[in-house]
């Protein structure tokens, strides 16, 4: 049997990951039939430079225990230089090692969708990948695409969860049960992250 070499490249600064990305990375592998979802946590992401960021490697961990048990989800490293990662880059690596757009498909949420005409080199996101996004609630409208983009926009499985409000949720001292996997709330609580605005 041929192997299914349809993957999904799901990048982000994961701080934390959660059931949200998790609901996405799943919904997407399975509409479109993708054999692989690596997911690649970014040591320096290019859109979020916050002050209070996680340690790459606590994020990465984040990742890695959090996606155990589902045979389709891999942690990829490739993003995890201290140098700036851009989403570009991360596509014409595995569009070197011979996939197409077809093949190579980026995931990303609905608000992520709306600003990739801000990202570095759009144009090469779009001529090397297939967009794959998931509409979040006050981010209904996706109707930019750039030019001879493939995209599909997943309507259900909409959710509202964010690592910002985890983050706070954290801070405040409230629950986060569900909102992340248990391994996920009990590395949180062990490590005493997310205490204080610095982490």
């Amino acid at each position: 049997m041929e192997r299914n070499r349809k993957i999904g490249l799901f990048g982000g600064s994961f701080d934390p990951l959660h059931t949200g990305h998790l609901i996405l990375a799943e919904m997407a592998a399975d509409f479109a039939g993708l054999g692989r979802v690596l997911f690649i946590p970014t040591a320096v992401p290019p859109h979020k430079r916050r002050n209070d960021l996680t340690p790459f490697e606590m994020r990465r961990r984040i990742v890695e225990i959090g996606i155990v048990g589902n045979p389709r989800f891999e942690l990829s490293l490739l993003e995890g230089k201290t140098d700036v990662s851009y989403t570009y880059q991360s596509i014409l690596h595995f569009q070197r090692q011979g996939l197409g757009r077809e093949e190579i498909h980026l995931l990303v949420g609905g608000d992520s969708l709306a600003e990739i005409a801000s990202w570095r080199h759009p144009e090469e996101i779009c001529r090397h990948a297939t967009i794959v996004a998931m509409q979040r609630p006050g981010h209904e409208d996706v109707s930019y695409f750039p030019e001879g983009a493939a995209v599909i926009v997943l309507e259900s499985g909409s959710n509202a969860i964010s690592s910002s409000e985890i983050r706070w949720r954290v801070r405040e001292g409230r629950s986060i049960r569900y909102l992340v996997p248990d391994a996920v709330a009990q590395f949180i609580e062990e490590h005493a992250l997310y205490r204080t605005p610095e982490g």
